[in-house]
């Protein structure tokens, strides 16, 4: 087991490691030719095994639409797959070299047989920005210890959307009882992604391990639905809208309580369409709200259905009916069975996906609305006047358990000087 000075060292590692690859160049945008487009499913087709099957339902009713649409535009089929819960059949397709992406889009929605056409969006996963972060752990300051007295988030699914997990982390082995990787060009970095695993640690590690940190959650279970991927030479974390809406069909299928969101990109139709028939479904989503935009056109945070999240590190007074919650220096979990130090709204948003499953194991009836109010009306000011929200006085709210009081447990706090920090 590291102390903490063997870790704060393997930091400083990875921060000159960090610094010598910000002269790289960014890998390329393999999806800047691509388009995605999709057509009605027939009544008639028949039922799958999942609502996910990459290129299996060449053979529905729907297959000979595809086929005309794609030979009378010029396109050349990358993928399709079955997106039943919004009754519909997508293809990504080739538009070529010699033709413009804004063109092709205006022809294929005017086609009367095509539902829905839209570019293949980038998304960027919320992580910190700034490689001079200071090495502080804040996370012990809110008794996690007293709050499991209550709750330990047993019995609860959280499913996390981003990039992979290291599965054999030892504070995460025995939390994660289902992954998939739905990065078709990514397919062997899984256990090695580092911004999965921070998120997984914040949300679950293992408690009474002999190991060294606590998730706000120790008990939850975990799927992982890897929908983004880390580049190799920035070592920066992205996502495109086809992977992304991949997941979000499994993790319709999959069903967890919760679903974490640390991303933002642009508004994007499907993906939206999914996340409300998640949230109809009876899932509770939490999003992460992009900092460096304003918060009302962050999304998917900026949705109704998605309780969003935030550090107010760069939000000031302009944080609206969002969560704000730590996420300065949290020490959390890292590839090859390793700790670190990471901050921005991710690692809120882990914090405030762990808080909603301690919640819903004292109340596993509780809807979206009932936590997100929870979440708001328990919250504490901070020494900056932000109402941070109160893990202990939220968990409580859920059990109705008022018995001891909460007050001699300490709000993290966002220290006054950290409105210089650039937080993703």
């Amino acid at each position: 087991m590291r102390n903490l000075q063997q870790i704060s060292l393997a930091c400083i590692c990875l921060w000159l490691a960090g610094c010598a690859a910000t002269g790289s160049h960014p890998e390329p945008d393999i999806y800047a030719r691509n388009v995605l487009f999709t057509v009605p499913a027939q009544d008639s087709m028949p039922p799958m095994a999942t609502s996910f099957a990459s290129d299996t339902s060449i053979n529905s009713p729907a297959h000979t639409i595809i086929q005309a649409v794609l030979k009378f535009h010029g396109l050349r089929k990358i993928s399709q797959f079955s997106i039943h819960a919004l009754n519909v059949e997508a293809v990504v397709a080739e538009i070529g070299a010699k033709r413009k992406l804004n063109e092709v889009i205006q022809a294929l929605g005017a086609d009367q047989r095509v539902q829905s056409v839209q570019s293949v969006k980038q998304y960027k996963l919320m992580t910190y920005n700034d490689p001079y972060f200071a090495l502080q752990n804040t996370i012990n300051g809110d008794r996690i210890d007293r709050i499991h007295e209550i709750s330990t988030g047993k019995n609860v699914i959280i499913g996390i959307v981003d990039t992979g997990v290291d599965r054999q982390h030892p504070e995460l082995s025995g939390s994660i009882i289902y992954s998939h990787n739905f990065v078709a060009h990514d397919l062997e970095s899984f256990d090695q992604d580092e911004h999965g695993t921070a998120v997984a640690g914040v949300i679950g590690s293992a408690a009474n391990n002999q190991l060294g940190i606590v998730g706000v959650a120790p008990d939850v279970q975990l799927m992982v639905f890897k929908a983004c991927h880390q580049e190799v030479a920035s070592r920066r974390t992205s996502c495109d809208s086809v992977s992304i809406i991949k997941a979000l069909i499994d993790v319709l299928v999959q069903k967890p309580d919760i679903v974490n969101l640390s991303l933002s990109g642009p508004r994007d139709v499907i993906i939206e369409r999914l996340l409300k028939s998640a949230y109809q479904s009876g899932m509770v989503l939490v999003g992460a709200v992009d900092e460096s935009r304003l918060p009302g056109i962050s999304f998917p945070a900026n949705l109704d259905e998605v309780i969003a999240v935030g550090t107010s590190i760069n939000l000031g007074s302009y944080f609206g009916d969002m969560v704000l919650a730590p996420g300065t220096d949290m020490l959390t979990t890292a590839p090859g069975a390793a700790y670190g130090f990471k901050s921005g709204s991710s690692m809120a948003t882990a914090y405030v996906s762990g808080i909603v499953a301690l919640m819903k194991e004292r109340m596993p009836s509780l809807t979206s609305e009932q936590i997100h109010l929870f979440l708001r009306e328990s919250s504490r000011n901070d020494e900056n006047q932000l109402p941070v929200v109160d893990m202990c006085m939220a968990v409580k709210y859920a059990a109705n358990t008022f018995d001891h009081s909460c007050d001699r447990i300490p709000v993290m706090v966002v220290r006054a000087d950290d409105h210089t920090r650039n937080s993703f």
